[in-house]
């Protein structure tokens, strides 16, 4: 929220309704609170994959008690799961690298091939995250 929000006074301040000096400060206040919300995701994402995996190994060992079609299409939905979360942990590394080049400019993170393959793998990332098949 704290993005979304100092994000409307960047624009505002770059559209001249605002004083253009605070743009700066606006944006750094955005791009840190973009960061710290990538941060979050990556870890839930991480959490959830973890959760995940275990039920994946629990079903894989219980797979006498059921029957192997009904065992195979929940397999199939938890690898499924497993691969949007690994595609949205890409997408969020991505984009938190675009937005550290914001929050303090390096030469890792403002480089060119950096920011370039950051903007690709998040748009391929979330392409297949709309349209998987």
């Amino acid at each position: 929220m704290v993005y979304f929000f100092f994000d409307h006074f960047l624009w505002l301040s770059r559209i001249g309704t605002l004083d253009p000096k605070i743009a700066k400060r606006m944006s750094f206040i955005s791009a840190f609170g973009e960061s710290f919300g990538y941060v979050f995701f990556i870890v839930i994402d991480c959490i959830f994959i973890r959760q995940r995996l275990k039920s994946l190994k629990t079903l894989r060992y219980s797979i006498d008690d059921k029957p192997k079609e009904e065992t195979g299409e929940k397999i199939k939905e938890i690898q499924g799961d497993i691969v949007m979360r690994l595609m949205g942990i890409s997408a969020n590394i991505a984009d938190l690298i675009i937005a550290l080049a914001e929050i303090e400019p390096n030469p890792f993170c403002n480089h060119t091939v950096t920011l370039g393959i950051s903007g690709l793998v998040s748009a391929w990332a979330g392409w297949y995250r709309n349209w998987p098949s």
